[in-house]
């Protein structure tokens, strides 16, 4: 079965007969560096713990958090994993009606839906380059919405909001009773655009974050909300018990402070992200946009004389992991996303795609 996320390897490597350790995977936006090697030195010393349930509030990693994004801790909720929150949010506030900015991560329909709420799109598309009209989007939410999603920067796309238009459509969304939901999966890597801090001026904001992608621990599953006390207070009442482990806890705290990590990872990743657009640019056929995340959104012209479905599908014997994007809402076979990787390893997918498309 094919599942509609990236990062199935083990799945390919049983399909094609493949060793998963030479599998490239462009479909999951991990860091490049990997993760921390404070983190790896924080389970080793902290094994132990696995003999007591965890700390169900998570304690010291609020703590570690509320110090990291100068919040105070009563504002911060850790799960297992932002997607845990993309389900316990809407059984917490029973929304009725969902309006969702796509195209976007399918996990946010999915809970929304299990809750029992009708969901809407508002779609932005290739024309004004995946960008958000904030004031179209402002008059929409009148149409009776009791909550909105909206990820930013946007997943698959890349396309980053302006801060100060996002908080536009904050206070417009509390005029009018619409709780925002806003998921900063990838902000990590534009932290200033981050509108964590509103969430002490707007009641109706909730903040989602991810540790998955930045700091390179998928398999750890470390998400957290950031909101009014009223809401994080609210979303506890239907909180799973201990689903944060215990090693997760003490490692991800040390993480948090490798800043020798954090810069690197930046700039690598600001570099290579250019380094790799400007070559899809140079195959004829494709066009990459203009991203702020850890991942590129890539257009096939149909000149190319294929689908991405068919491009995943030529790559995936080779090894070659891709996202194929025509499962997402408002987006057809003409789309793809690639993670950014090692210049080298973005080097062999360029050469792959050269083969294929040229």
């Amino acid at each position: 079965m094919i599942r509609d996320h990236g990062g199935n390897v083990g799945e390919i490597a049983r399909r094609y007969g493949i060793d998963e350790d030479t599998i490239l995977d462009f479909s999951a936006n991990i860091n490049p560096l990997g993760y921390s090697p404070a983190l790896k030195e924080a389970i080793i010393k902290n094994f132990d713990s696995i003999l007591n349930y965890p700390d169900m509030d998570s304690v010291d990693l609020v703590a570690g958090l509320s110090r990291y994004h100068d919040i105070e801790e009563d504002h911060i909720m850790v799960g297992n994993g932002s997607t845990e929150f993309m389900y316990s949010i809407p059984l917490a506030f029973k929304p009725k009606k969902a309006l969702i900015v796509t195209p976007a991560f399918s996990e946010y329909e999915k809970g929304l839906r299990i809750a029992g709420a009708d969901v809407t799109y508002f779609q932005t598309d290739e024309t004004r380059k995946f960008s958000i009209d904030i004031s179209f989007l402002c008059s929409r939410l009148g149409e009776g919405f009791d909550i909105l999603y909206l990820c930013n920067p946007a997943n698959p796309t890349g396309i980053l909001t302006p801060r100060e238009q996002l908080l536009t459509l904050i206070a417009r969304a509390q005029e009018i009773g619409v709780l925002s939901v806003i998921d900063e999966a990838f902000i990590d890597f534009v932290e200033e655009e981050s509108v964590k801090r509103a969430i002490l001026e707007f009641s109706n904001l909730i903040v989602l974050r991810s540790m998955t992608k930045f700091f390179g621990v998928p398999g750890l599953r470390i998400g957290y909300v950031m909101a009014a006390l009223p809401r994080i207070a609210t979303i506890k009442d239907k909180r799973i018990p201990w689903s944060v482990n215990a090693l997760v806890q003490k490692a991800a705290v040390k993480a948090l402070w490798d800043s020798h990590y954090i810069m690197k990872t930046r700039d690598y990743v600001c570099h290579e992200r250019d380094v790799l657009r400007h070559a899809l640019h140079e195959i004829s056929g494709l066009q990459a946009f203009e991203g702020a995340a850890n991942f590129l959104f890539v257009s096939i012209d149909r000149s190319a004389g294929l689908t991405s479905t068919e491009l995943r599908n030529r790559l995936e014997p080779e090894g070659i992991l891709i996202r194929d994007c025509s499962n997402f809402v408002g987006l057809d076979d003409r789309y793809f996303r690639v993670a950014v990787k090692s210049h080298d390893q973005n080097m062999v997918l360029i050469e792959k795609l050269k083969g294929i498309i040229q």
